[in-house]
């Protein structure tokens, strides 16, 4: 919608020549100021509404009028040029003109509604800025921007979310796993199963390639386990349900001659665990497991279960030896 102007009255010209012309210089400005705005020349406006402000100081009452039409207008100013940047997704340039509207809304108790709107729209903009250092690795700015968000609104679950990614690159286990238990929260009460999902697979799949290092670690002369055992532990107080844990600990125990404790370890990740050839593995060494009890039926019956590469060449051998029907 396009505002109007103010026409210069010849009442106005009472005050004296100077004041006249100042109050000239007033009208001017804002007018001048109006037009930018319709113009959709935002920046520009701003600075002949600010101008007016600075003239009316020297006017003094007569102007109080056209000053308090000048800051009205500033915060609706900053919003609009923000509008423009949103809409061209560049949410970086436009986060200092919410940040603005909402300051001068403030400051000049006014524009009560552009401020809510902006300050929804600053928060997400928050958000999206801290996705996107996440993505190009700046990791502070992502903080620094995940943090102003939950400034605005602790309860963001998604932002916790966004942390414990950054922390999770960063190798900060204590503030990853702060940050995703604050995100799994939130995402329980809002019943959000992919979030919860998201976090769970963040997780497992930080702590599921100290696991496999660790593992692969091994001497095979001289075996030590402790440290996978203890990568395997930390990941299961992560997320009780991380399946791959299970696998390398159902491993160990097998290698251990701890048969009922691999049985135990195998039946807990064939639980969570969906992957078919993860599933496979899993069989296996449960069916090694009942085979070294000798369970023999329990042990065929899982081992044809085994159907993906490597392990169905190593269960056949199995079932061949066991003389599975």
């Amino acid at each position: 919608m396009k505002l109007r102007t103010i026409a210069i009255l010849s009442g106005i010209l009472i005050a004296g020549a100077l004041s006249a012309q100042t109050m000239t210089d007033v009208i001017n400005e804002f007018n001048a100021g109006v037009e930018k705005v319709n113009n959709q020349e935002y920046d520009a406006s701003l600075v002949h509404f600010n101008q007016v402000l600075t003239l009316a100081e020297t006017v003094g009452d007569s102007a109080s009028e056209m000053k308090a039409s000048a800051e009205k207008l500033i915060p609706a100013s900053y919003y609009k040029q923000a509008m423009m940047f949103l809409k061209r997704k560049q949410y970086d340039n436009a986060i200092p003109y919410l940040e603005n509207t909402i300051e001068m809304a403030t400051l000049y108790n006014n524009n009560e509604e552009s401020s809510k709107k902006a300050s929804r729209y600053l928060m997400q903009s928050y958000m999206r800025e801290g996705q996107r250092n996440y993505k190009n690795k700046a990791y502070n700015e992502s903080l620094d921007f995940y943090n102003k968000a939950l400034a605005m609104n602790g309860n963001l679950y998604q932002v916790h979310l966004g942390k414990g990614m950054v922390y999770r690159d960063q190798d900060e286990i204590d503030m990853m796993l702060e940050e995703f238990e604050l995100a799994k929260a939130g995402a329980l009460a809002k019943n959000d199963t992919k979030t919860i999902g998201t976090i769970n697979q963040a997780v497992d799949g930080y702590f599921n390639g100290i696991i496999k290092d660790e593992y692969e670690a091994i001497d095979p002369e001289e075996p030590e386990y402790e440290y996978v055992f203890e990568a395997c532990e930390n990941a299961l107080n992560a997320n009780p349900e991380n399946a791959r844990a299970y696998y390398y600990m159902a491993s160990i125990y097998n290698k251990q001659a701890e048969y009922d404790q691999a049985i135990e370890a195998a039946l807990k990740g064939l639980a969570s665990e969906t992957d078919p050839i993860w599933v496979s593995a899993l069989n296996l060494e449960l069916g090694s497991a009942y085979d070294k009890t000798s369970e023999y039926d329990k042990a065929c019956e899982v081992l044809k279960l085994v159907v993906e590469e490597p392990f169905l060449t190593k269960a056949e051998k199995k079932i061949g030896s066991i003389g599975c029907d």
